[in-house]
């Protein structure tokens, strides 16, 4: 008999709705958080409201996509005024003679 290896969760604490694409926020102060996906709102994060009846972690989590654009290199010093010591003491002219 061929044994069946333990399938491990693929989010060990479960799914984080922020990084959710199905995620929303309502209008209704009393049920600010909604999935799309599963068509209900909550008071608390749908991923927990759906541990909470189900016993199971959410199965409709599907990431969002990334941001265009976005680099995770810092950006580079876009003016030479950012390259000025600001704290080096100014020295007037005196034009008035």
């Amino acid at each position: 008999m061929k044994e069946r290896p333990d399938p491990a969760p693929e989010f060990p604490r479960g799914p984080n709705c922020w990084d959710c694409r199905h995620l929303r926020i309502t209008w209704d102060p009393r049920l600010p958080y909604g999935c799309q996906r599963m068509g209900f709102r909550s008071r608390v994060l749908p991923s927990l409201e759906v541990l909470r009846n189900d016993g199971r972690h959410c199965g409709g989590f599907d990431p969002k996509p990334p941001v265009a654009g976005k680099s995770d290199t810092p950006v580079e010093s876009p003016t030479p005024r950012r390259q000025s010591d600001h704290f080096k003491p100014f020295i007037g002219i005196n034009l008035i003679t």
